[in-house]
């Protein structure tokens, strides 16, 4: 019998999902980044001082472990989202937010593009754009069916995304569900109705869209994303799906967003950040 070995067990003892991996802020790691170095120089300085050696090792060595912990649990110092807020200027804070976001589709409205190849209508009597009646049964239906069988849900991603559907792995986070091919990230969805809904889209829109398998994963996604704010019942529990504006609080900044939200269960369907100077007062 062959003891257990104990590293990978400390390590997954330490590790923390919640503040690592698509969950990393990048504000906090640089922050807590800065402040292990200058804990390290100073610490290294302090023995450098008084043993007159060892110093630059030390101060090294302190670096080195401080960056383990960084990367293993997402920050270093206890309540680094408050200290990133208190001490990162919000200039900065907000530089890297929006250099995070991804430019949509080229520039191309999407639901332009929905209008275009008829999966979305404009509705005179409702003022408003709608999806086509004959979409929306068939989009329906394609849920129902991939809600009830996770085979079928590998098998649409896979065919989506280009990878192979048996090394698919789904991962249930705190208002994230998350897609991997073979330990590696593939995608991220608020939740695993958002992502069944994507999953039973994509295969309808194949006799939708001429272009559809011509066009690139990134406009494929941006596509999907706009058609989930038409969603009008939850795939899991069939209930009213309600837009609303609301203030997300996300580690070390605040944002407003547009979601999209089952009034029974409360899944998230849909979440788009929106600039507060556009809504009305």
């Amino acid at each position: 019998m062959h003891p257990e070995p104990r590293l990978p067990r400390l390590i997954t003892t330490i590790k923390q999902p919640e503040y690592t991996g698509d969950n990393r802020c990048l504000p906090c790691t640089i922050l807590n980044s800065l402040i292990s170095v200058g804990l390290a120089v100073l610490i290294g300085g302090t023995i450098e001082a008084v043993v007159g050696s060892y110093g630059v090792l030390v101060g090294i060595l302190v670096v080195v472990v401080c960056l383990a912990v960084i990367y293993l649990r997402g920050y270093l110092v206890p309540g680094t989202p408050a200290l990133t807020k208190r001490y990162l200027p919000t200039q900065l804070r907000g530089w890297f937010k929006s250099n995070s976001r991804q430019p949509l589709l080229d520039g191309t409205d999407p639901t332009e593009l929905l209008v275009e190849i008829g999966v979305v209508v404009d509705d005179p009597s409702a003022a408003d754009y709608t999806l086509a009646p004959v979409f929306l049964e068939e989009w329906r239906e394609s849920i129902r069916l991939h809600w009830g069988d996770e085979e079928l849900a590998r098998e649409s991603l896979g065919k989506l995304s280009g990878a192979d559907p048996d090394s698919l792995a789904f991962e249930h986070e705190a208002q994230r569900f998350r897609v991997t091919a073979e330990g590696l990230h593939l995608a991220t969805w608020p939740s695993r109705e958002a992502c069944i809904a994507d999953a039973a889209a994509a295969r309808e829109l194949v006799d939708w869209d001429p272009d559809w398998s011509r066009r690139r994963l990134v406009v494929q996604s941006d596509i999907l994303g706009a058609l989930r704010l038409f969603i009008e019942r939850c795939p899991a529990c069939d209930g009213t799906v309600s837009l609303s504006h609301e203030a997300v609080e996300s580690c070390c900044w605040s944002y407003d967003v547009v979601a999209a939200t089952c009034d029974h269960c409360d899944a998230r369907l849909f979440e788009m950040d929106i600039d507060p100077d556009t809504l009305p007062q």
